[in-house]
C-alpha cells in the first residue's frame, strides 16, 4: 500500500483485514507535538505515554515518534547521545522531510470544523519544531491544547 493507507496501517488507525480496509472510529484526530533532539531516545517514551492517554481519551493520534520509527530505521536512532541526535535532526534534508510530512498532516489532515487539534507535551517551547508546528496549527485555526488539557 501507498499514500495515506499506508500511514494510517503505521499509525494503528487503521487495519486490513480479508484484504479490506477498516478504520478505527475516533471522534477527534490530535497531532501531538512535544521536544525530541533535546531528550534522551529523542523523547520517544513521553510521545507513546501522551498517545496512550490521548487514544485512551478517544484521540486519534499522529504521533511524529512512530512516524519517525516507521519512516526511518525501525528506531535505531533511539540509541543515539544526545550530541548525535542533534546532527541529526539538524541535518537539513532531515530537517525537511520531518517538516513537510508534519506540517502536512497539520495543514492538509487535520480538520478544524471536526474537532481536530494539535497537543502539545511538557517543555514544548523549548522545540524549535514544536513551536513551528503550533504556529502553522494555530494560523490554519486549530486549537492548542496540553496534554492534560486533551485528556481530561
Amino acid at each position: 500500500m501507498v499514500g495515506a493507507p499506508a500511514l494510517l496501517l503505521r499509525l494503528g488507525l487503521c487495519c486490513v483485514v480479508g484484504g479490506l480496509l477498516f478504520g478505527v472510529a475516533v471522534t477527534r484526530r490530535c497531532y501531538l507535538a512535544g521536544p525530541m533532539r533535546s531528550k534522551p531516545q529523542f523523547n520517544y517514551p513521553a510521545f507513546f505515554e501522551g498517545q496512550e492517554r490521548l487514544e485512551q481519551a478517544g484521540w486519534g493520534v499522529f504521533n511524529p515518534a512512530r512516524m519517525d520509527i516507521a519512516q526511518d530505521d525501525g528506531g535505531a536512532d533511539q540509541h543515539l547521545s544526545i550530541e548525535a541526535q542533534h546532527t541529526h535532526a539538524a541535518d537539513p534534508d532531515n530537517a525537511r522531510r520531518y517538516a513537510r510530512r508534519d506540517l502536512g498532516i497539520i495543514v492538509d489532515t487535520l480538520r478544524v470544523e471536526e474537532g481536530d487539534a494539535i497537543v502539545v507535551l511538557p517543555e514544548w517551547e523549548q522545540s524549535t519544531g514544536a513551536r513551528a508546528e503550533v504556529a502553522v496549527a494555530r494560523w490554519v485555526g486549530l486549537s492548542v491544547l496540553t496534554l492534560e488539557e486533551a485528556t481530561r
